[in-house]
């Protein structure tokens, strides 16, 4: 049965002066904060014992808490500051700029109200609701990771962090954010670490309906064009940090090298062939096996990786790449260590609990700060004893609902920020291990994970489909502030190598693992995978395009050598804020052409991108003004318009700006 909303009724300044006092149809009155923490936001922050915190929040970076000014109008208010002009009347009327609530007589229509559900069967805290109307031909994006398409508009999205295992094209993912924004100019930031729903005119064509999963709101509305929301949401949650250029080569990887000595063979096969590697990433490095167990209980396999393997790599000018996760067997001796030091997630009662998906694994607590220190420690003797400059952090989605963390904070109300917490734990340790010259990329994730690259797509299938939602999802995770995005090239599974992989794992030795994607897809993967923010090579079956036959194989290595040629430029435009990965409604915004090109972009400012898609090497793109020289295909195109080319197996659509010219990209 459906929760009423305690809709709101009234608003009115506070006797104070600095706040506003909000009455709901129940009577029951709120005290709310407004302040313009940057320029064009508007921030909406109820008082109480469990509000959110104006510092010391893993999502948010310092932001000032610049008050608003609150004028008394006709039964409402005024509240204004630095590009804030807003208007709340009558309880459901609020406006700023393009942000709309429904108010009366509209809201009759509408099946929803704005203000506040209480707890309810399968809710166990309670929900703020915001309602926004949507302009008639208005889109909708962000929301993180959707393999389903950048434009939400029409939607249901549940933004709860889950373990795809393995699946494309569904609406879940391992990775949101609550950021919702039109191109019609208006954003909607939720600071919460749980859960958000959003019904994006689904239910009614014409409004929007986002639920909240917190017991305390702490909203910013966010005004402008595409790139101005996005600076400002970063401007409130933090911009990526520099890479070093060895992050933006090319990783090699499978799953799994099974020894050094494979690892060391494999990287010497590459180079005799003409790839590049730069990066070479291990997954069964450890005693215990990782798809298996999926968890990080036991230290490195010594008879398989003895003392000092990844010394003959860094002699080869090669980085090595290791896996982990945030759990340990329960039934481990690390994790009943853990347990007694109290450094796991519970029940509140002391008993640790396992993760939602997986009774065998503990989870452990980063905001245990004894806890972490020992995270940190393991990270850090990690990294000094394997001599591995990278990462790939695994899980940390699934948090269970009834999870009690030290800090106080519920299972529910980590759900999404889980994945930052242990994110930020690795990078700190490894940021300072390494000086820098360190990368993790991780999957889970939220709001301000943008702030430590990389992140990656997950388990997609090694199929055509599995591509297009590969490229919808990092598209939108772009959209969503995540600016330096991957997945694995070539994707990660078939049921044959899956198979495979699984009984190679019951002796974790060398063999012969199947070639597992149909070698034309393997080539268009890999020549797309050239054109993304990190170019990586990943999956249960071979990945190395040694291992594939020609055509495929000589436009895998091609577009590798053309990855190195492009280090500097990728490098060069991976800061300041924008996505290096640029969907067309941010590259273009207000041209509704460009938007309705949705499975394109800009890579960073003067490369255009249209993966090919489908067998047979054609592909339909929208180009932009002016002419556009190709870098792997053979003629220039000129915009604007629509274009059909067709790709022989060596050719690939990337076209660069003709007034930059390829120099401007490549170190020829």
């Amino acid at each position: 049965m459906a929760v009423e909303t305690d809709a709101y009724a009234a608003v009115e300044p506070d006797p104070d002066g600095e706040h506003l006092r909000v009455t709901l149809d129940s009577g029951r009155t709120l005290r709310m904060t407004c302040t313009v923490p940057v320029e064009g936001v508007l921030r909406l922050r109820q008082e109480g014992p469990r509000a959110t915190p104006d510092d010391g929040s893993p999502v948010m970076t310092a932001v000032a808490p610049r008050p608003a000014r609150i004028t008394a109008t006709d039964g409402g208010v005024e509240i204004t500051g630095p590009g804030v002009h807003a208007v709340w009347r009558g309880g459901q009327g609020l406006s700023f700029g393009a942000y709309e609530r429904f108010a009366d007589p509209a809201a009759d229509t509408v099946p929803f109200s704005a203000g506040y559900r209480p707890p309810s069967p399968g809710h166990p805290a309670g929900q703020w609701v915001e309602t926004i109307h949507l302009a008639p031909d208005a889109a909708v994006y962000g929301g993180g990771e959707s393999y389903q398409g950048i434009n939400l508009r029409g939607r249901h999205r549940r933004l709860r962090n889950t373990e795809e295992t393995r699946a494309a094209g569904r609406d879940s993912a391992y990775l949101n954010v609550p950021l919702l924004w039109s191109d019609a100019g208006w954003g909607l930031f939720a600071h919460t670490g749980g859960a958000v729903m959003a019904d994006l005119g689904a239910t009614h064509s014409e409004a929007a309906m986002i639920e909240i999963g917190a017991e305390t709101l702490d909203l910013f509305l966010l005004s402008g064009d595409a790139p101005e929301i996005l600076h400002r949401y970063q401007a409130l949650t933090g911009q990526p940090r520099d890479l070093p250029e060895w992050a933006f080569g090319v990783w090699m990887s499978r799953c799994s090298y099974y020894t050094a000595d494979e690892v060391v063979r494999t990287v010497d096969e590459l180079r005799d062939a003409g790839c590049p590697v730069d990066v070479v990433h291990v997954d069964e490095w450890l005693e215990e096996s990782v798809l298996s167990e999926a968890s990080w209980s036991t230290g490195a396999d010594r008879r398989r990786f003895p003392a000092g393997w990844t010394a003959p790599l860094r002699e080869r000018g090669v980085r090595t790449s290791l896996w982990i996760n945030p759990y340990v067997t329960r039934s481990s001796p690390l994790a009943r260590e853990l347990a007694d030091r109290g450094f796991l997630v519970t029940d509140g009662e002391g008993e640790p609990v396992a993760t939602a998906d997986n009774p065998r694994t503990w989870v452990i607590d980063f905001t245990n700060r004894g806890a972490r220190a020992w995270w940190i420690d393991r990270v850090t003797r990690t990294l000094h004893e394997e001599g591995n400059a990278a990462f790939l952090a695994d899980f940390g989605e699934e948090i269970p609902e009834n999870a009690v963390f030290a800090d106080g904070t519920l299972g529910y109300e980590r759900r999404n920020s889980y994945g930052l917490i242990y994110q930020d734990a690795v990078n700190e340790s490894g940021l300072a291990a390494r000086e820098g010259d360190f990368l993790s990329v991780s999957r889970s994730g939220t709001a301000g994970s943008q702030r430590d690259p990389a992140h990656w797509a997950g388990d997609m299938p090694s199929t055509w489909g599995g591509m297009v939602s590969t490229l919808r999802a990092v598209m939108s995770m772009a959209l969503s502030g995540v600016g330096v995005v991957t997945y694995d090239a070539g994707g990660y599974w078939t049921p044959e190598s899956y198979r495979a992989a699984l009984a190679q794992r019951e002796t974790r030795e060398p063999g012969v693992l199947p070639t597992d994607v149909e070698p034309e897809l393997y080539g268009r993967w890999a020549q797309w995978a050239a054109f993304s923010p990190i170019m990586r090579f990943h999956g249960t079956g071979r990945r190395e395009p040694t291992a594939y036959p020609e055509p495929a194989r000589g436009a895998a290595i091609a577009a590798c050598r053309l990855r190195h040629l492009m280090r500097r430029y990728i490098a060069s435009v991976a800061t300041g804020g924008l996505p290096l990965m640029r969907p067309m409604p941010l590259a273009y915004p207000g041209d509704r052409a460009a938007r309705d090109a949705d499975l394109q972009y800009l890579f960073g400012p003067d490369v255009l991108v249209a993966p090919v898609l489908e067998p047979g090497g054609c592909r339909r793109l929208y180009v932009p003004e002016g002419v556009w020289e190709p870098l792997l295909c053979a003629a220039p195109i000129e915009g604007p318009g629509w274009r059909e080319i067709r790709c022989a197996p060596e050719e690939f659509p990337a076209y660069v700006r003709a007034e930059r010219g390829r120099a401007a990209v490549l170190d020829d």
